[in-house]
């Protein structure tokens, strides 16, 4: 298998990061009712339980556009860096991406009070870890061909 052909591969192991997020979302959204935060205690649980589910893409697609953009060139770049120098350290890469991409998420969150970025750190942290058995897989393959 080619370098290039290998790296795509790798990279197309992000879309994982994008269904934590709307899971996080979604859960962040329940738990922030139930403890009552300001923005979600007038909120029905109708809204809550059934129409976040759709809103959800709506949120990501329009408010979160410019952060998912950032996220993604983010990945794409420390993911082509990371596996083409250290190709073999995947621990290490995926704890660094998660190191240098998390701290203005971190900082925002209590700078602006917006809770669910602390979620969706959480969610990133979680893919992470998943997309690790996924990178791994696709070594395997690679190693037999």
């Amino acid at each position: 298998m080619t370098r290039l052909k290998h790296t795509l591969r790798i990279l197309s192991t992000n879309w994982v990061h994008l269904l934590g997020f709307y899971f996080a979302t979604y859960l962040s959204f329940i738990l922030f009712k139930l403890i009552g935060l300001h923005e979600f205690a007038n909120q029905e649980w109708s809204w809550i339980l059934f129409d976040g589910l759709h809103m959800i893409p709506i949120f990501f697609f329009t408010y979160g556009l410019p952060f998912l953009a950032g996220f993604c060139v983010a990945m794409i770049t420390l993911d082509s860096l990371g596996f083409n120098l250290i190709a073999k350290q995947i621990n290490l890469i995926l704890c660094l991406e998660w190191l240098i991409i998390v701290p203005p998420f971190f900082y925002w969150a209590f700078k602006y009070e917006y809770w669910l970025w602390l979620s969706l750190i959480l969610s990133f942290a979680v893919t992470q870890w998943i997309r690790k058995g996924m990178i791994e897989k696709i070594n395997r393959k690679a190693l037999l061909s």
